[in-house]
């Protein structure tokens, strides 16, 4: 404890010895620069509220989908126009199958005119039509018949329909990245690396918590001060380093000093024994 106690009081010594060593300079520097006035501001909240035409999606903002589009996760997909089955990254034109046919029974004339009168007789007249043996209802209207039982419609303009490259009758939706933004803050706030602060006073700029006093009329920034130019800002900067600098090596040097006397000093039997 007695060691740590003279170690203690050798760094206070040298601590004043150095601002002794730096003091000739103080007189000449508060000429020149000056530390600017600080005030806390709190410690921020994350913003709350959107910008117009955003929505929030957990901590973030992002735009509203357009017309004709709707939200998945964070993007906007295409709505998937009538007639469209809903693909997942694409909308098809469906097809539709058209049964099974009405196939010759028993009893029929050896014709297919029993075929076409039950056909008629479930789909309306001149609403029916011969595919290899059967009869089969006919397709609606911009519908073509594939093969016996299918009827496929044309196939799409995906760009007239406000979608993407199509390939057969299918057609890639659009998708709007979502890009997040970080929100507004209140009218008496400002918003500083993601955080909302309240404003500073007049006379005074917000860097995070902090509220920094501006630098006197003609002075430049320099740090966490103001000097009257760059050059004396340069000259003060330097002055505050090479201060730290000598106390530095001050602490250094006369802490080894010490070290080395205390290891050499007679060693008490008694404290030994303790």
């Amino acid at each position: 404890m007695a060691n740590i106690l003279a170690f203690l009081t050798a760094f206070a010594a040298m601590a004043s010895g150095t601002a002794n060593q730096t003091d000739d300079h103080q007189p000449q520097a508060a000429t020149f620069f000056c530390w600017k006035a600080t005030q806390t501001r709190g410690v921020g909240r994350v913003p709350e509220s959107c910008a117009a035409g955003e929505e929030r999606l957990g901590l973030l903002c992002y735009d509203k989908c357009p017309v004709g589009t709707t939200r998945v996760g964070l993007d906007c997909h295409s709505i998937c126009p009538a007639g469209f089955a809903d693909h997942g990254l694409f909308c098809r034109y469906s097809e539709y199958g058209r049964g099974v046919g009405y196939p010759w029974k028993f009893g029929d004339w050896l014709d297919n005119s029993g075929m076409y009168e039950r056909c008629q007789k479930d789909e309306g007249q001149d609403k029916c039509e011969t595919s290899g043996l059967l009869v089969y209802p006919m397709c609606k209207p911009g519908y073509t018949a594939f093969g016996c039982c299918l009827c496929r419609p044309e196939v799409p303009n995906c760009t007239a329909l406000g979608l993407g490259g199509g390939l057969d009758l299918s057609c890639a939706k659009k998708i709007t990245i979502g890009t997040p933004t970080l929100g507004t803050c209140a009218a008496n706030e400002d918003l500083d690396a993601g955080l909302c602060y309240p404003k500073c006073k007049p006379g005074y700029t917000g860097v995070g918590p902090v509220c920094w006093g501006l630098p006197p009329p003609s002075w430049v920034q320099c740090g966490m001060g103001a000097a009257r130019n760059s050059v004396l800002c340069g000259l003060a900067i330097k002055d505050q380093v090479v201060s730290a600098l000598v106390l530095a090596f001050n602490i250094a040097t006369r802490f080894s000093s010490s070290s080395a006397k205390v290891l050499q000093a007679p060693v008490s039997a008694d404290k030994v024994s303790q």
